[in-house]
């Protein structure tokens, strides 16, 4: 009986201690550790949404470097829109935080690049952990956002086609025009306009002070003549050499609505066509279909001689007087296959050069915008600045039924066209407006690529 009453009463006593150790190990391990796993949560929590509303802020501010007529005025704007979209973007008292306090500093961190960071911190209380004395806890974050100055040249179609008055293709293209130029910055961007019918012109030169010449130049500009659409890319991606910024983002904006009818180069003439002698070779005349041969100065697009004379050319009957269109343009773009070039048309051979069939024009003309595109993207040199530019991005929006879709993709490099006969350095991207309503959109969606990828 003792030995069994002994048995007993250490099973109770071994119970006893189970009990205590239990109570001891949920007050100082499990409860703690739950406690813990909650206030990690929550703290978890916080610093996730934190974090997301700091990096929008910071890119917020980045994209905000164009507001403003000076760097000053530009970075006081980032720092704002910053500390505002933050703070829209993290609620009051998330999870109980309290004390939201935000900063964000704009500077410039080299030549060609500007950055804005944004830090934020809440204080956040704790539930569990109270128990040890610790009421709260500290959440930060920071994120920042840098972006490239940009160059920007906005290569323009402003042929007849594009009519002409208030709600025409031409009225509605300038406005979409003039708000993308908006986007970017003054005094620190350079933008500059192109702008292409038979021939084409730099309207305004590239400029880190450009808005309101633009602005102004846009609103003055009527649309007639043909589609040189070659020249105009050259014109642009020379200003770009002559600039030279590579540590920036150089882009080319092209817009169009039909095919290229007219382009630029340096005719042979045939030995004595006329009574007189005349020169040997047109240098940098362009040519458009139907048959013209125009002058490539300002004011753009008057023909070289109208009608006939002793020394003139006919220009209704180029073949009479011109021996052939040559194998490339003015600026070397290959208007046939050459040098690697694949090209876009077919086109019929006269001689030693190309045909001046009405048809054969509009293909030769083609092919030059379609390698003009090819030769930017590559980097090759510029033969009037005798330098070269790598790493131009080139985007392409087409308007209306008229524009070729495979061409723009093919100038813009753009990813959808697999493959690309003539892929070559940085892909850019096509945008089609198939009414004026598409048309803004295209422009703000191209802006907003631009801006992107200097960011």
């Amino acid at each position: 009986m003792c030995g069994l009453y002994s048995e007993r009463r250490r099973a109770r006593r071994q119970k006893g201690y189970v009990l205590i150790f239990g109570a001891l190990m949920l007050f100082f391990i499990l409860v703690p550790a739950a406690g813990l796993a909650i206030d990690v949560g929550m703290m978890y929590l916080v610093k996730s949404l934190l974090s997301a509303a700091a990096d929008g802020a910071a890119l917020a501010g980045a994209r905000s470097l164009n507001r403003g007529s000076d760097d000053a005025a530009q970075r006081a704007n980032a720092e704002a829109t910053a500390n505002t979209y933050l703070r829209a973007n993290f609620p009051a008292g998330y999870m109980w935080s309290s004390n939201l306090q935000v900063s964000s500093v704009a500077a410039s961190d080299s030549q060609f690049v500007r950055s804005i960071t944004t830090t934020a911190r809440v204080e956040l209380p704790l539930i569990f952990m109270r128990f040890f004395r610790t009421e709260s806890a500290t959440v930060s974050t920071a994120s920042k956002a840098t972006r490239r100055d940009t160059n920007v040249m906005l290569v323009m179609d402003r042929s007849t086609s594009l009519g002409s008055g208030a709600g025409s293709a031409c009225a509605m293209l300038k406005a979409a025009a003039k708000g993308f130029v908006d986007r970017f910055s003054e005094g620190r961007d350079n933008v500059g306009l192109v702008t292409f019918g038979t021939n084409s012109r730099v309207d305004s030169p590239l400029s880190t002070t450009f808005k309101n010449t633009i602005n102004n130049t846009l609103t003055s500009l009527t649309c007639n003549g043909y589609t040189n659409m070659s020249q105009g890319l050259w014109q642009a991606y020379d200003a770009l050499v002559r600039l030279q910024q590579p540590g920036a983002l150089n882009a080319i904006l092209l817009f169009t609505d039909g095919l290229p009818t007219a382009v630029t180069a340096d005719f042979p003439v045939k030995p004595s066509p006329d009574a007189c002698n005349p020169k040997p070779t047109i240098t940098g005349a362009a040519i458009s279909a139907p048959s013209g041969l125009y002058k490539t100065d300002y004011p753009p697009d008057q023909q070289v001689v109208p009608g006939t004379s002793n020394c003139g050319f006919i220009t209704s009957n180029l073949g009479s007087h011109l021996q052939y269109a040559p194998l490339a343009d003015h600026w070397g773009n290959p208007m046939d296959t050459s040098g690697g070039y694949t090209r876009y048309k077919s086109v019929n051979h006269s001689g030693a050069g190309l045909s001046f069939s009405s048809g054969n024009i509009q293909n030769f003309s083609t092919n030059a915008a379609d390698s003009a595109g090819w030769r930017i993207r590559s980097g090759v040199l510029d033969p009037a600045a005798g330098q070269s530019l790598a790493g131009v991005v080139i985007y392409a929006i087409g308007y209306g039924a008229g524009s070729d879709p495979t061409l723009l993709k093919r100038i813009a490099h753009d990813a959808t066209l697999s493959s690309n006969p003539v892929a070559a350095g940085a892909q850019g991207k096509y945008r089609y407006a198939g009414d004026l309503t598409q048309l803004n959109d295209a422009f703000m969606a191209i802006a907003s690529e631009v801006l992107r990828l200097a960011q």
